[in-house]
């Protein structure tokens, strides 16, 4: 840092609410002298800040930027139409190289914790989110995605009930295909299947519409226009996903054991009110809510890191797709794990 150039320390929110504080600091500053702006504390811009730093880049040559990130630096680009030059951005070059797999994941955290947050404060606000997006988005996640879903969980059924009958049937215990059916298509197979499915079909469409909106600067338009961006995406779909699951679920429960009785009738001989007898001897409504809770955990991590990848992509379309894919074999191995977390901890 040069001897001549004044350190000055910008504020946490660089924002139009803030300006009578920023107004304070220009106030002190002499004309035509060197600045080291330092961005490190700055977690909030909005226009009105890009505005004020475009200004003291002009105003004040030789001035330099530290502790900028590429996101607040993206934001600088979009407001002035042209990169700006940073004549010594440290920070900056090493935001854009790249991050470790630690920085990735308290990232990931960050963005769950912060989308949490987002979430309860539009639940207790009302404000924030626009209301038709949610609507659009349960019609995209539910209505869209529950003709995969039946069939994919009634195949499951049936495959499951058709490798089950022959060893029950050896044992002279073909009534208990109905326990296994029930139990392991609400407990354990229709929450994994339905997380893969939205994992592959929801998941990869949130990615790469994000990702879209990432490389063609749109989410820079939205921070430079003062919205949260993760807030503004992200909450209608979370909330969309959460009022889908139940929906999809249930459909899938009863597509996938009604796939379990069809096997039951023609290759075991056990009828369908026999069947259901049974089932109701070992499923319990607690089997059904443990059911639909998981699979609202995993409908939850779907759309947080296919949010996440999406707003870490690369530049250029080439990113678009990484990331598409990246997100979907994420979702699909926390699907997994927590899977076996929920094993350990519930039996």
């Amino acid at each position: 840092m040069n001897a001549e150039n004044r350190l000055i320390r910008l504020p946490n929110r660089l924002v139009l609410g803030n300006y009578p504080d920023i107004r304070k600091i220009l106030r002190e500053l002499h004309s035509n002298q060197a600045l080291t702006l330092d961005f490190s504390q700055v977690e909030q811009m909005d226009s009105t800040g890009a505005a004020v730093v475009s200004h003291l880049l002009r105003t004040h040559p030789g001035s330099r930027l530290i502790g900028l990130s590429s996101r607040l630096r993206n934001m600088l680009d979009v407001f002035s139409g042209s990169r700006i030059p940073l004549p010594d951005t440290g920070d900056a070059t090493a935001a854009e190289t790249g991050t470790t797999w630690s920085e990735s994941f308290k990232q990931f955290l960050v963005l769950m914790a912060d989308e949490f947050a987002h979430v309860w404060h539009f639940l207790w606000k009302r404000r924030g989110v626009y209301p038709g997006e949610v609507r659009h988005q349960l019609y995209q996640m539910g209505y869209g995605s529950y003709g995969i879903v039946s069939v994919i969980t009634f195949l499951v059924g049936v495959t499951i009930a058709l490798t089950t009958a022959k060893q029950l049937n050896a044992f002279g215990a073909d009534i208990f295909l109905a326990d296994v059916v029930g139990f392991g298509m609400i407990r354990e197979l229709v929450p994994l299947m339905a997380g893969i499915i939205l994992a592959g079909k929801v998941g990869a469409s949130i990615t790469a519409e994000i990702a879209s909106m990432k490389v063609l600067e749109e989410v820079d338009a939205l921070r430079t226009m003062g919205v949260n961006p993760e807030k503004f995406l992200m909450v209608p779909r979370l909330i969309a996903i959460g009022l889908a699951v139940p929906l999809l679920v249930t459909l899938a429960n009863i597509v996938g054991i009604f796939g379990g009785m069809l096997v039951g009738k023609f290759f075991s001989g056990i009828s369908f009110k026999a069947f259901y007898q049974e089932m109701r001897t070992i499923v319990e409504l607690e089997d059904l809510l443990i059911g639909m809770g998981k699979t609202m955990v995993f409908g939850w991590v779907i759309v947080i890191s296919s949010g996440f990848k999406g707003f870490s992509v690369s530049r250029g379309a080439v990113g678009v797709g990484i990331a598409t894919t990246e997100s979907v074999v994420l979702s699909i191995s926390l699907i997994i794990i927590l899977d076996s977390i929920f094993a350990l901890l519930l039996y």
